[in-house]
C-alpha cells in the first residue's frame, strides 16, 4: 500500500530509544465506527459523497478508541482542505480537520495482533516514562498495508503526548 498512495506527512522532531517525537500538521480526515468502519469510509472514497467525487486511497489507516468505541479513520489526499472536501451523505461518516499535534511514535512489522499492540504500546509508555514525556490517551494503530500483504508491512503505534516534554521546539 505504501509504495502506491500519497502518505501522510509529518516532522520528526527528535529520536529517543527506538520511538520518534513527531509533528503531524493538519488534515482532512474521515472517520467511522469500526463496526462498519472499513465499508462505510470505502464508501465515501469510492463516490458515495455530496460530489459523487471519487477519491485517492492513502496510508496511514487509523485506528483508535474514542469514548470505548472503536474507530477507523482514513487521511484524505493532501490536495483536499476544509472548503474543498465533500460531506458525507452517511451519516455514519464524519469529515472533519484534524488538529495539528504532538506525538511519539514506533514501528514494527507484521500484522497488528493485539499481544504485538500490547508490547509495542508498553514499550512506547517505557520510554516516555524514562524521558519524561507525558502521554495523553489511548494508543493509536496506524497501519500502512493491505490485509492482503504478506511480507514488508509497516504498522505503528502512536501516543499523543503532552506539549510541557522538556526540549521540545514548539513552531
Amino acid at each position: 500500500m505504501t509504495s502506491q498512495y500519497q502518505t501522510q506527512n509529518y516532522d520528526i522532531i527528535e529520536t529517543i530509544d527506538k520511538a520518534e517525537i513527531r509533528y503531524y500538521p493538519a488534515v482532512m480526515r474521515i472517520k467511522s465506527t469500526r463496526e462498519n468502519g472499513f465499508a462505510n469510509l470505502f464508501g465515501y472514497i469510492s463516490g458515495k459523497n455530496e460530489k459523487n467525487k471519487k477519491i485517492a486511497m492513502t496510508t496511514p489507516v487509523y485506528l483508535k478508541k474514542e469514548e470505548n468505541i472503536e474507530v477507523m479513520e482514513f487521511i484524505l489526499p493532501r490536495s483536499y482542505n476544509n472548503k474543498n472536501t465533500p460531506m458525507s451523505l452517511s451519516s455514519e461518516v464524519l469529515v472533519y480537520e484534524s488538529n495539528p499535534d504532538y506525538y511519539l511514535a514506533l514501528k514494527f512489522g507484521g500484522y497488528a495482533l493485539q499481544s504485538i499492540k500490547n508490547k509495542i504500546s508498553n514499550e512506547l509508555k517505557r520510554i516516555a516514562k524514562e524521558n519524561n514525556i507525558q502521554t495523553v490517551g489511548e494508543p493509536i494503530l496506524l497501519v500502512y498495508n493491505s490485509p492482503y500483504k504478506m511480507f514488508n508491512r509497516r504498522n505503528e503505534i502512536l501516543f499523543k503526548i503532552s506539549k510541557q516534554k522538556k526540549n521540545i521546539k514548539i513552531n
